[in-house]
């Protein structure tokens, strides 16, 4: 079934820069205040639109509890326990919704999509090819991992016995992951490579890309923030 809510991989693109630069760098002080919840809250509207339910749950969830126990639990804790606390809540609130924006640009982006929107943006050549194996690569290597722990299941290394032999079972993970990394690499490269990525002459692609209502408010959100962001920091 083809989404009814299209937003552009420019604009995803855009989104994902934003929150990660400035929940990263921003300070919970001044405009944002409120700012910096609508930020978090952008990953959620997002994957809710584009039916991610289960992965939504989970970060808003994730999110609120965090937040709940930032101005609940924290400001009553002592030593050690503040620096903990301190820690996990820096952690959660900046580079979580990064982290989310980035899983929505993944998963909602083809790679079609993808190169058609950085050939607009008049990109590089070797960034799109980089940026286009990379792309493919994590989700690639995801199922590797997922058959060598099948294979180390045959070999009877899983839960306790893992811990019993660890020198194996670090053996029978990590050579063989690496060994498929580097042959993933090279087989996507080669793949883009005769794709045509390299080639001088302008391409076509199949992505016809256009931008909506919801991407100029997207844009004009991110454009405001930005202004404010540079306001405050350098100003």
């Amino acid at each position: 079934m083809k989404q009814r809510i299209q937003i552009d991989p420019r604009t995803k693109l855009l989104l994902t820069v934003t929150i990660n630069i400035v929940t990263v760098s921003a300070q919970q002080s001044g405009w944002f205040l409120y700012i910096l919840p609508i930020l978090w809250g952008i990953p959620v509207i997002l994957l809710l639109l584009y039916q991610k339910y289960k992965i939504a749950s989970y970060y808003l969830i994730l999110l609120l509890s965090v937040t709940t126990f930032q101005y609940t639990v924290a400001p009553y804790t002592h030593g050690v326990l503040f620096f903990l606390s301190l820690g996990v809540i820096s952690i959660s609130l900046r580079l979580l919704p990064g982290i989310m924006m980035g899983y929505f640009l993944l998963s909602t982006t083809s790679i079609s999509e993808l190169v058609a929107a950085l050939e607009k943006l008049h990109m590089p050549r070797g960034f799109i090819i980089s940026l286009s194996v990379m792309f493919r690569f994590f989700p690639t290597l995801s199922y590797e991992y997922i058959y060598i722990q099948q294979a180390m299941a045959f070999r009877g290394l899983t839960g306790f016995s893992m811990l019993l032999h660890p020198v194996k079972a670090m053996e029978y993970r990590l050579i063989p992951l690496m060994v498929s990394a580097s042959k993933i690499g090279n087989e996507l490269t080669m793949a883009s490579l005769t794709r045509g990525l390299s080639a001088p002459n302008k391409r076509t692609n199949v992505s016809q890309l256009q931008f909506y209502l919801q991407d100029f408010l997207l844009m004009t959100t991110c454009i405001v923030v930005w202004l404010i962001f540079i306001w405050e920091v350098f100003l």
